[in-house]
């Protein structure tokens, strides 16, 4: 079963009609999990176009049926369980560990005074 199978289940969908639609929450649900720090790997589909990760799968669930349809009379219920689990991916042993590596590997940044580049803009000012 696909994600996007699994998430028009949660809705309570049972045609194809609003593929579309139940598709794009699915992508902005995943994107919104990235930019708030969770790990891309934990996000991934797998080769059956699934997540792994059951945490990840409910979040998703949750915000969709947060943001589905116009009736969205009980949207913060859902909202608060999107942040809730949200908090707990972001401070999970496999997002915490993958933060922890990217971070091993990760080059150190030079400062600009260490570069050369105090700031000064070559005006004579201050020398």
């Amino acid at each position: 079963m696909t994600l996007l199978e699994d998430i028009k289940g949660s809705l309570r969908l049972t045609t194809s009609a609003l593929d579309s639609e139940v598709q794009t929450l699915v992508d902005a649900a995943l994107y919104d999990m990235e930019r708030a720090g969770v790990n891309p790997a934990l996000l991934k589909l797998n080769d059956e176009g699934n997540l792994d990760n059951a945490l990840v799968k409910k979040g998703v669930a949750a915000l969709c049926k947060a943001d589905f349809g116009y009736d969205v009379s009980e949207a913060y219920r859902f909202e608060a369980s999107y942040d809730r689990i949200l908090n707990a991916l972001l401070n999970s042993k496999e997002n915490v560990a993958a933060i922890e590596k990217e971070g091993a590997d990760a080059e150190p940044e030079l400062d600009p005074v260490q570069e050369g580049q105090d700031g000064a803009h070559g005006d004579g000012e201050g020398e």
